[in-house]
């Protein structure tokens, strides 16, 4: 919830004077110039913060200055309070020692070293600490996110099918090639049967990936299609099961899927392909797993905002 009340209530001495050692110390002593604009469950955010943030945005993100500009620096500044604040409950910190290796890998990218980079931002107006402390937030973030929900997303090779499907595993020249025997929507068993029979047939006048382009002549709606070794990764179970498990030569038995009946046969070594395969389904995975993993954290972050208690000045 969001008050804007005209004085901070509820506050004590203490928590006073604490607001205030952290202003001095931030801030080289010069607390008379800086003034707390809100809290955030007791947190301030100063106006030299939203400052800061609002520089930095206009040096990376091409941010024009304004009113909207500092909305949007004031509002990620009260979220990444809620992030750190998340993470204490939890006991998820990040170290200075972490978020200085991201700066450093960061600067070593811009051909910098870390004091570079801390020079570069300073000269436009940005302290190194305003960095820091976004990186920090986010690794926070992200740690108490997975503590909280990894073992709610599980995904399944069906979820990596499909995923790899519709990105569009394409083709060229290669190391598999596909025969198709196309079904029709609703067909039944026995044409289904009739289908696996010739697709049987076809197999067995297989004599190696020199004649596979013959084998679908005069067969009606017969389609063959190229794939890489590595788009095997993006076939679905068993026929992705089989191919990976065929030799160089074979043609695997035939699979039913919704689009008709197929054969495999593999025209290319899979070895060095194999582990390229392999890690292609593992990215499939991961981008699936981090995908939920956001959906649940923004949905997260909704709830912890809801329950904030955020006081303007």
């Amino acid at each position: 919830m969001i008050r804007r009340p005209t004085f901070i209530m509820h506050k004590s001495f203490a928590a006073t004077l604490g607001i205030f050692l952290l202003i001095f110390a931030t801030h080289g002593g010069h607390a008379q110039d800086v003034a707390i604009k809100l809290l955030v469950n007791d947190d301030p955010i100063s106006d030299y913060d939203i400052a800061q943030r609002a520089r930095f945005l206009q040096l990376t993100a091409k941010e024009q200055p304004g009113p909207a500009l500092t909305e949007k620096s004031t509002e990620m500044l009260i979220t990444e309070h809620l992030q750190f604040q998340e993470g204490r409950k939890l006991g998820i910190t990040a170290s200075e020692a972490d978020v200085n290796r991201v700066v450093e890998d960061m600067a070593s990218r811009n051909n910098l070293d870390a004091a570079g980079l801390a020079t570069a931002l300073s000269s436009s107006g940005v302290n190194i600490r305003t960095l820091k402390n976004r990186i920090g937030a986010q690794m926070v973030w992200q740690r108490v996110i997975g503590q909280k929900f990894r073992r709610e997303v599980n995904v399944n090779d069906a979820q990596v099918d499909e995923a790899l499907s519709q990105s569009g595993g394409g083709s060229s020249s290669g190391g598999i090639k596909q025969l198709r025997l196309p079904l029709s929507s609703g067909a039944n068993q026995k044409t289904v049967a009739a289908r696996v029979a010739e697709a049987e047939n076809l197999r067995a006048r297989f004599r190696g990936c020199g004649n596979f382009q013959s084998l679908a002549k005069g067969v009606d709606g017969a389609t063959v299609r190229n794939l890489r070794v590595q788009d095997a990764s993006t076939l679905g179970s068993p026929a992705r099961i089989l191919v990976q498990n065929a030799k160089v030569g074979q043609m695997t038995p035939p699979t039913v899927t919704r689009a008709g009946v197929e054969l495999y046969a593999v025209c290319a070594s899979q070895t060095a392909a194999a582990s390229g395969a392999l890690d292609v389904r593992d990215s499939a995975k991961r981008k699936i797993m981090n995908d939920e993993l956001l959906a649940k954290a923004d949905e997260y972050m909704k709830e912890v905002r809801d329950k904030a208690f955020i006081e303007y000045r």
